[in-house]
């Protein structure tokens, strides 16, 4: 009798760890064990049970449970898996070696090109890296996408319908990037915490068609908060891409220092650093709405902490001015886009731009941005700006080429505009047309000298009802080959 009971107990424990049929609605809980001595047994409770889940039927749910949960490997998510915490507070999820926390299981058995992961979310977990990791590992909190490869340019996806939302995410300033994502069709990103990335991206993502980016708080990232990489979107409505809703404070904060000192390392000219809070790197993005953003960085009267600390490291003769600069939201690499309703503040020593768009060429494929929609943004700066907005290359796509309409520019009354002619907008390399209309700049310190100014030939400008201080601005110069004003 003694044994049967034993025997049953047994069996009772191992169904923890197995899931009856979606049907029966129930959930799975992971026996795991808190403290940071029990993350090898954790790692093990966590492969066996995604192990047997990978042979049922239907999507299963999968609960972390309330407390904290120590892990020293990777955690693998196969398809149809719903990962849940009890909520982003209670549920906590502890690396404490530098590696890739969870990553969506490839299905390695289908080839190239085909679905090899699909239908996972992970929601309500707080997952973070055990304080004062050593090493530069180049590793996400959050992994869905292939192996990268730089030179691999062709576009198809590896995974479908993926949803990430509700979690608290901190790599304490360690690793790449928080979130990386690549090759999904069908993708949402929706109110998550991401803090304190490492060298990279709060969010990365490239080659991935209709996905929603919205209600997340970023904060103090190496590079940019949201980085669209490359081949994002399509022609098709149904795949565009929505940024929309997000909060981003703080990017720039140490990829500027690693790529200055990589550069010289390699006696290689360092590139100037302005990678933007919302970015599009390219080529290839398209189909994009940036909207409802709220994006804000830099101190008043101070410099990014890459520029101070490599000053301080190299002195004002290797380095006699700031390399590393704050751009708000940047179209490089991409075409039809809408950004609209956006609220920026930039401030101190360091401002580059609020906006700016140009091609990419890149594996022997180039973009140049047209279609380009800026409309009713606000932007306010306070601090030494470069260029309030800089274009290049643009092109008419559906009859537009880059169009700024009713947006507003504040810059206090001691910021300074240190491009050579003082212009709010500068077209810098030959393009097709822009269009100006109805924008509200106040200029409280009378800085800016000129509304536009195209070194570079420009075949179209339109002026329409733009104000300075309240009164009409037409102000221009540069290389115009046909001009209409109102």
């Amino acid at each position: 009798m003694k044994k049967w009971i034993s025997v049953a107990c047994g069996l009772l424990f191992l169904g923890m760890i197995s899931v009856l049929p979606l049907h029966a609605k129930a959930d799975v809980q992971m026996p795991l064990k808190q403290g940071s001595l029990e993350a090898s047994y954790n790692v093990k409770i966590w492969q066996d049970t995604m192990k047997k889940l990978k042979t049922q039927p239907g999507i299963k749910k999968v609960v972390v449970p309330k407390g904290t949960y120590y892990f020293n490997a990777t955690l693998n998510v196969p398809s149809h898996i719903k990962l849940s915490g009890i909520n982003a507070k209670e549920s906590n999820i502890v690396f404490s070696k530098l590696v890739t926390g969870l990553k969506v299981e490839e299905n390695k058995n289908v080839g190239e090109g085909g679905i090899q992961a699909e239908n996972v979310t992970i929601e309500n977990l707080n997952i973070r890296f055990q304080p004062e990791l050593k090493g530069a590992s180049f590793v996400s909190l959050i992994e869905v996408s292939p192996k990268f490869d730089e030179q691999n340019y062709k576009n198809y996806k590896a995974f479908r319908n993926i949803t990430i939302q509700n979690n608290k995410l901190d790599m304490k300033e360690k690793g790449s990037s928080i979130i990386n994502l690549g090759r999904i069709e069908h993708l949402i990103v929706k109110n998550n915490e991401v803090k304190n990335s490492g060298l990279q991206n709060g969010i990365s993502v490239e080659f991935t068609n209709d996905a929603l980016f919205k209600g997340n708080i970023i904060d103090n990232v190496g590079r940019s908060g949201i980085q669209l990489y490359r081949s994002n979107g399509s022609p098709k409505k149904s795949d565009k891409i929505v940024i929309e809703g997000n909060t981003v404070t703080n990017w720039m904060q140490r990829f500027g220092k690693y790529n200055f000192e990589k550069s010289k390392v390699n006696h290689i000219t360092p590139d100037i650093m302005s990678d933007a809070g919302i970015d599009s790197y390219g080529p290839n993005n398209q189909n994009v709405y940036i909207q409802n953003n709220t994006l804000s960085a830099g101190k008043i009267n101070q410099s990014l902490p890459d520029n101070l600390a490599l000053l301080k490291k190299y002195g004002k003769k290797a380095y006699p001015s700031s390399r590393v600069l704050l751009t708000a939201i940047r179209l490089s690499g991409a075409k039809n886009a809408v950004v609209t309703n956006n609220t920026v503040r930039l401030k101190g020593k360091d401002i580059f731009s609020f906006f700016t768009s140009n091609s990419r060429a890149k594996g022997g494929q180039t973009t140049k941005p047209g279609n380009i929609l800026v409309q009713n943004n606000a932007f306010y700066a306070d601090g030494m700006v470069a260029y309030p907005i800089r274009l290049f290359n643009g092109q008419i796509i559906n009859k537009r080429g880059f169009e700024l309409t009713k947006n507003r520019f504040s810059f206090s009354k001691n910021s300074q505009i240190t491009n050579y002619y003082r212009a709010l907008v500068e077209v810098r390399l030959a393009s097709q047309k822009l269009n100006l209309r109805e924008n509200r700049i106040e200029d409280r310190g009378q800085k800016l000298r000129y509304l536009v100014s195209a070194p570079a030939p420009l075949k179209e400008l339109w002026l329409t009802k733009n104000t300075r201080n309240g009164k009409n601005w037409r102000d221009v110069r540069g290389e115009f080959r046909m001009k209409r004003v109102q």
